[in-house]
């Protein structure tokens, strides 16, 4: 049994809808859980693209669903990458428990650097699915999450279409190039 699958690749590519596919599949009871820091939806609820919405818990860290783990045998995490590290120790935890841990999140920021600490998820996985998207431009693979807005250097910038968009990575260096990056 592949106890901490991760589901990464650049925004837009369906990490969140694959999630919620593995989840809907299982037969055991599960926690969706996600980030207080990830305010894009309104309330307790995790959303794709395409408008698919389930209740998750919100968490700033995950210890905090430790207390909610009573017969659930799966947890699910969205949008990975806004923990901060405890995480690490967390998904240790719950792995001693036997407790199945399937993960999304982006695994390269705008920049193209390692986001948060999902480098150190992966290398604690047992399965890794890299998922990608469709070029904003040129429509084909897509594996590079573009900022539109360079006003903020942040790397935590909250946003879906009104921020980024998805490129190739022909697109991406062409754009990287034309703005100096």
């Amino acid at each position: 049994m592949k106890q901490l699958q991760v589901i990464t690749g650049c925004m837009f590519a369906g990490k969140t809808t694959e999630l919620l596919n593995r989840l809907n599949l299982l037969k055991e009871q599960y926690l969706l859980v996600k980030p207080m820091m990830d305010n894009r939806i309104e309330g307790d609820q995790i959303s794709t693209h395409n408008g698919i919405a389930k209740r998750a818990i919100r968490v700033n860290n995950l210890s905090e669903i430790f207390k909610n783990l009573t017969n659930i045998k799966v947890v699910g995490i969205d949008e990975a990458q806004f923990f901060n590290k405890s995480i690490i120790q967390d998904l240790k935890y719950l792995k001693s428990q036997n407790i199945k841990v399937i993960i999304a999140g982006l695994d390269k920021d705008y920049l193209n650097k390692p986001f948060g600490s999902m480098k150190d998820i992966i290398s604690l996985s047992d399965s890794v699915t890299r998922l990608k998207a469709i070029c904003n431009y040129c429509s084909q693979e897509a594996s590079y999450s573009h900022r539109k807005n360079t006003v903020s250097q942040n790397q935590f910038l909250i946003g879906n279409k009104n921020f980024y968009e998805a490129l190739c990575e022909s697109c991406f260096q062409k754009i990287n190039c034309e703005n100096g990056k």
